[in-house]
């Protein structure tokens, strides 16, 4: 019983000496509470800060929705001076995951021989109003070699010539048998025309979208 007693005894005293050291150290510091107040103060100001802060921000946030807005107006506008130029077949955009054996031969086609630097379909709009347009389409061979597909740039191509007119996105050629055929273009930015695959040719790009880039005239020095 003595012993419990003596145990009870020690634990009070620890407890009332910690007590006494926490209220020691909270005296023994006159600044806390000023400095509760100063750091209140500041926490004010910061918070004003913070919210002149915020202001910015959204303010920058609506300048650059802005530019957005103003940057996607551009794409898919066509003019008659931005169509003028040589353009060449360049890439085939469709939706890869419906695994379309044909599109995906297609597109490897297209990307070997532009690797090869072998232009497969180019069209030329001038000034004057007359087109041309070279298509190799028609004379690929396809041979299977050791170290796979071998695909030899064509020497042939077939040239059509024609008369071009543009309202809106809505592109009219007229063949030397006066026969027209309207089809809708798309542009990006200055140097990208989009053409409905099947437009370009029926049988193998149906079901894509032909990506046409602007050749860069050379700088004569």
């Amino acid at each position: 019983m003595k012993r419990t007693y003596l145990l009870l005894f020690l634990a009070f005293a620890f407890v009332f000496s910690c007590t006494v050291e926490s209220t020691d150290d909270t005296d023994l510091d006159p600044n806390m509470e000023q400095g509760s107040d100063d750091d209140s103060e500041d926490g004010s100001d910061e918070d004003d800060s913070s919210d002149d802060s915020d202001d910015a921000d959204n303010e920058d946030d609506d300048a650059q929705d802005g530019e957005e807005g103003e940057n996607d107006d551009e794409d898919g506008v066509v003019s008659y001076d931005n169509l003028i130029g040589e353009w060449l077949l360049s890439d085939l955009r469709f939706d890869e995951t419906l695994n379309d054996d044909q599109l995906n031969f297609a597109k490897q086609i297209l990307e070997y021989l532009t690797e090869n630097e072998c232009n497969l379909i180019t069209m030329t709009f001038d000034d004057d109003g007359t087109s041309v347009s070279n298509s190799k389409m028609n004379h690929l061979s396809i041979n299977v070699g050791v170290g796979g597909l071998e695909i030899p740039c064509p020497a042939e191509s077939d040239e059509e010539s024609t008369t071009w007119s543009l309202e809106d996105d809505q592109l009219t050629l007229t063949d030397e048998e006066m026969e027209e055929r309207t089809i809708t273009i798309v542009m990006e930015g200055d140097n990208t025309l989009i053409i409905d695959g099947a437009e370009v040719d029926e049988n193998n790009y149906d079901g894509a979208e032909a990506v046409f880039t602007r050749v860069e005239e050379e700088v004569e020095e």
